[in-house]
């Protein structure tokens, strides 16, 4: 999604975190195409209703389907359906760099995403910055790995300009801790993550348990 920091996703991811392939890429619309011409409804190929300001799939088809990746080669060319390994090696051979962005262990790792209009318009377009707003977004992810049954559900809401970041954490001008660094969404920061399981991914790639001491509230809610 918008303002992803690509080199520090594809650190995270590395360290981390269709089946119909094209006969031909689209050519991509830029957002003032996706704006003016589009009219997004439903539930797309990949699993996002931005109407309902949802995603449920896989996370692959997030990487697939995300606005935020309209400008990469990849961009809504493949859908995962659940044909395993294969689908990996026929994404691998198309493009090279998709090994970047996620693990093959997590191909079939599902995701529920909610946001709110702050975050992603409903016609699909990521505003300039989130810094001072009250964008906010929830990830839950869900896997079965080697029989274990894994879940992490994490919290992110827009940090304000006048944070200061220390340590990996930011503070606000009273000196009250607000949320942890997001490596990736740098407009973003953590408020709270829940895991459940036992998530082999925690907490090299994926991060531990936490929340907000000092709320974790979203929106017109969140620490100020």
């Amino acid at each position: 999604m918008k303002k992803f920091n690509y080199f520090a996703a594809i650190f995270v991811l590395l360290m981390l975190f269709f089946a119909c392939e094209k006969n031909e890429i689209q050519p991509i619309p830029n957002q003032a195409e996706l704006k003016s011409n589009t009219l997004l409804t439903g539930v797309d190929e990949w699993g996002f209703n931005y109407q309902a300001q949802l995603f449920d799939g896989y996370l692959i088809n997030a990487i697939f389907g995300d606005p935020a990746f309209a400008e990469m080669e990849h961009y809504k060319t493949m859908v995962y359906k659940g044909e395993g390994p294969e689908f990996w090696e026929q994404v691998i051979k198309k493009y090279d760099y998709f090994g970047f962005l996620m693990l093959p262990e997590l191909l079939d790792c599902k995701l529920k995403m909610k946001w709110n209009t702050d975050l992603l318009g409903k016609d699909g377009i990521y505003p300039e910055t989130w810094v001072n707003s009250d964008a906010w977004i929830v990830f839950h992810y869900s896997m079965n790995t080697k029989d274990q049954k894994w879940s992490q559900v994490r919290k992110l809401v827009a940090r304000n300009s006048n944070y200061e970041l220390i340590d990996g954490y930011w503070y606000n001008e009273e000196g009250k801790e607000v949320g942890k660094e997001s490596y990736y969404w740098p407009d973003l920061m953590i408020i709270q993550v829940i895991n459940t399981g036992d998530n082999p991914f925690v907490p090299m790639a994926m991060p531990d348990d936490y929340i907000n001491p000092n709320g974790s509230g979203v929106g017109k809610y969140k620490m100020k």
